[in-house]
Parts: C-alpha cells; structure tokens; sequence
C-alpha cells in the first residue's frame, strides 16, 4: 500500500472521486485548487468556522461500471480541527486517516467505504436545515429533478398567499430549500420575492435560513433590507440578516444596520439575537466596518448578564479571520466607554486566552 499522506491520498486508495462542500458558516462548494492546498498544507482553510473544517465529502467511484448504480456516491460529513495559522491540524488529520484506513481493512472495501465513520470521532451531523439546504444545492449542481415537496412549495406560493394562511404547515423544509437554490431562475426568484414579503413568517424565516448559502441579486437583496427596516419581531431581523450574509456591505445596508441596532448603551435580550446572527453569518462586515462592531461590543458591555454574551461573542469573533484584528484593536483601543473597558478586563481577567 502507497503511504497515505493527505485526504486526496486516502480517497485514491479507496477508488473514490471527491467532491469537497463546506458546511461551516454557509454550504460553500470547494474548489480543485482549494481543496488541493488546504489538504497539503500550502494554504489555510478557506471557511474556517469555530476552528474547525467543516466538510461534506461527495464520494463517486472511480469505476465506470459503478457510476450508474443507485450508491454510486457516499457523503461522509467531517469535522476536523484547525491549527493556530487556519490550516488544518495534521495531527488529527492523520488521525482520522488511520482510523478509516484501519476500518476499511477490517470490513472491506466495499461494506467499508459506507460504514468506515461509524463511531468515528471526527463524524459530524447537520442540522435539519442545513441537512435540507445541502441536499438542495447537490441535487441542482449534479442537475438532478426537484423532490415533490418543491412541487408543493411553487404551488403553495404560486396562490394568494397571505400571513395569516396557515396551509404552510404541510409544506416540506427540503421544498423550501430547493426553491432557495433556484434564487437564480428568474420565475423562481420572483416567487421568493413574493414570499418574503407576503408569505406566513414560518415559511420566510425557513425560506431566509436557505438564502443564506446564495448570491442574491440587487432587487431581492433590497426588498429584504426593507423586510428588515419595518420588522419587529428579533428572530425575523436575524433571518433576515443571515438571507443577506453574502450581500456586500454598503451604505444601502449600513445605515438600516446601524438603526437596528440602536443605542449603544442599552441591550435587551431579544436584541441578542440580530446581534448573534451577525456574528454567526456576518463577521466580515464587522471586519470591514470597526463602528459596526464597536456598537456590538458596547451594547454587550452593557449588559447585566455577567458579561456572559460579551465573552461569547468575542470568542465567536475572534476565531474569524476578517474580524479578529479590527475586534482585538478595539479591546486594546483607550478610547471606549467605562463599561466596555471593564468588560474588557473582565474577558481578559477571566479567559485570558479567549481573544489571540
């Protein structure tokens, strides 16, 4: 046997092709080149999120024969650590190698390549949406018909759709975000403009979730800015936040940011959550704006929660590669107010390790 040195090495040995989806922050499909470098070492990893890698592997024999069978392709979801400089930690990496090498020699190559993450410690499994959003972008990337829940969903929405119409309730989380991986179809993308502004708020906070993971076009990205300008209810402003994750950070965006956001020295509880979305979903526009994440940080400072969202908040930060610098010059910087200053010692006084 060939030694085995990367994970480009390990699905070689075992007749496979690999399909690289990051599954971290948003579903990000994972270019040759980039899977290429991170496995090496030669780069970080593109979308580090809470230090790890966060992978779905699409596994297709090499083997002609078995292309067409119906489990032609396995998908392994695999969480690996990284190191301090974002790249993957080789250690672990050639840990996880082993113990599916060691399996497959045990049961074969067969009965091994779909049952060699069993009780693995490195397996991870997404949630119910983010289950449903990958499975809807594999299935449009590899040309594949819709599920008949998409049927429901079109016709659902294609009606006179109102929010007080509770006929949602037997549509199918897996239609929804399939309609959410079509933004890009203009008779799609005009019904989930519809949606956003007419549909039942389950259907919209679900349909904003799938968003997240798409390019939106300018139109779609400015009446969701205007979902989020008039909408009270926090868990709606946070889902409106995430559907707008991947726009570009302009003045369109900043000011109606800013106004959601308020005062800095004040921040109630259901205020915590746009203020988590944003951490979550949209580091690298407190990266680019320090007053942004200034707000944010004083906000928290002046919570009487023991400084709790403070300190996650700041760990949440901290492990992004746009927002860490501009988050560790504002906890240095003289020029804060008194309780953002005494948060500041407290994080550092507490968990000293919290912010590098």
């Amino acid at each position: 046997m060939n030694k085995i040195e990367s994970l480009s090495d390990l699905f070689d040995m075992v007749g496979c092709d690999v399909s690289y989806y990051d599954l971290g922050r948003n579903i990000t499909k994972i270019t040759p080149q980039q899977a290429i470098q991170f496995d090496r070492k030669q780069q970080a990893y593109p979308f580090p999120f809470r230090q790890h890698a966060w992978l779905a592997c699409l596994l297709t024999s090499k083997d002609t024969a078995k292309k067409d069978s119906a489990n032609a392709g396995v998908i392994w979801f695999v969480k690996l650590p990284l190191d301090e400089a974002g790249c993957l930690n080789l250690g672990t990496r050639d840990h996880f190698i082993k113990s599916i090498v060691d399996k497959i020699l045990h049961k074969g190559e067969e009965a091994g390549l779909s049952e060699a993450l069993e009780d693995n410690p490195y397996v991870f499994k997404p949630d119910q949406e983010r289950m449903a959003s990958f499975h809807a972008i594999l299935g449009k990337n590899l040309h594949k018909a819709p599920s008949h829940y998409f049927d429901d969903v079109v016709k659902h929405l294609s009606s006179d759709v109102n929010k007080q119409d509770d006929s949602w309730q037997t549509l199918g989380l897996q239609g929804i975000a399939e309609l959410a991986a079509r933004v890009d179809e203009d008779t799609y993308q005009a019904l989930i403009q519809k949606a956003i502004q007419h549909a039942a708020k389950p259907v919209v906070s679900a349909l904003c979730h799938a968003l997240e993971h798409e390019t939106l076009s300018s139109q779609l990205q400015e009446t969701l800015i205007a979902q989020l300008q008039t909408e009270q209810d926090a868990l709606m402003q946070a889902s409106y936040l995430r559907a707008l994750s991947r726009a570009e950070l302009n003045n369109t965006l900043l000011l109606p940011l800013f106004g959601l956001l308020g005062s800095l020295t004040e921040c109630q509880d259901n205020d915590l959550h746009p203020i988590a979305a944003l951490a979550a979903k949209c580091p690298h526009w407190l990266g680019q704006n320090p007053q942004l994440l200034r707000i944010i940080m004083e906000k928290l400072a002046h919570r009487e929660d023991g400084y709790i969202a403070f300190r996650q908040i700041a760990a949440e930060l901290s492990q992004h590669p746009e927002a860490k610098q501009p988050l560790w010059s504002l906890l240095r910087c003289g020029h804060v107010s008194p309780k953002l200053a005494q948060a500041v010692s407290y994080l550092f006084t507490q968990t000293p390790t919290s912010v590098q």
